[in-house]
């Protein structure tokens, strides 16, 4: 995120930090009263501008990583709800 850019060692510690964020944003996601819309569509919007941090970074292996690792773990968790919003 400093000037520069990423060097070439900090994309796997970021894509590593992208799949961790990832993982955590869907099991918010999975908690989440499917009952309740609005909280659905916040904790969406939530993961949404997780992955957005990488994308205005540039940094297309951490948006890969992020949205692999969201959708993997909505469809071990919930794969109801991974057909619903994936």
């Amino acid at each position: 995120m400093g000037c520069g850019g990423g060097t070439k060692d900090s994309a796997p510690t970021r894509a590593a930090e992208a799949r961790t964020r990832a993982a955590e944003a869907a099991q918010r996601l999975i908690a989440t009263s499917h009952a309740d819309t609005v909280a659905m569509q916040h904790s969406i919007l939530d993961a949404k501008a997780v992955q957005s941090e990488y994308m205005m970074a540039g940094d297309t292996a951490a948006v890969r990583a992020f949205d692999e690792a969201f959708g993997a773990k909505l469809r071990a968790e919930d794969p109801e709800l991974a057909a619903a919003v994936l």
